[in-house]
């Protein structure tokens, strides 16, 4: 049960000279003449798209499929993003209706708070009157700032969500050394 290290390379062997190559002859030498040696190499390719579109060799085959094929989902891709950015608009319109109605809607209040702090001071109770004056502008000052907490935060968010955390392991993922 020998192995010669001369043998002619079976046609379902890789012919390719790499690292795996280098390493069967290592292990080959290694191993001696007189010992059977077998090695396996395994390689996989993970890869990851994001977007509306397929990539372009995928497109190519639903062409090859689907008379048409790539047109038509390009077609879809375009309709779909002329739809969100229809929604986009609304969204941001109505956003800032309601934006401009709780800054009446705090002014309104405020003033009808401080007025009323004014009134109370003067009707005799300075002291009352100073309370719902600083409680009122407390109040509004507090809104005011956690909203714009909440923006920010919301901002932040939308951010890391567009943005792709580790691009390089989204576009190809090639395994560790040691299981190579």
């Amino acid at each position: 049960m020998s192995a010669e290290a001369s043998d002619p390379p079976s046609d379902s062997a890789p012919t390719e000279q790499g690292p795996a190559t280098s390493k069967v002859s290592k292990v080959a030498s290694e191993k001696g003449q007189g010992k059977l040696a077998r090695l396996e190499v395994s390689s996989t390719r993970v890869e990851f798209r994001r977007g509306p579109l397929p990539d372009p060799a995928d497109l190519e085959a639903y062409n090859k499929i689907i008379p048409n094929g790539a047109d038509r989902i390009l077609k879809m891709a375009e309709a779909q993003s002329a739809h969100r950015i229809e929604i986009e608009k609304v969204v941001i319109c109505s956003q800032q209706k309601q934006a401009t109605r709780g800054q009446w809607f705090g002014l309104t209040i405020g003033l009808y708070g401080l007025s009323l702090g004014a009134y109370v001071g003067i009707s005799g109770f300075p002291w009352l009157g100073a309370s719902l004056g600083g409680a009122t502008l407390v109040s509004l000052v507090v809104a005011f700032l956690k909203s714009k907490t909440e923006q920010a935060k919301d901002l932040s968010q939308k951010r890391a969500a567009v943005e792709p955390q580790h691009e390089d392991s989204e576009r190809r993922r090639t395994p560790p050394e040691s299981q190579r």
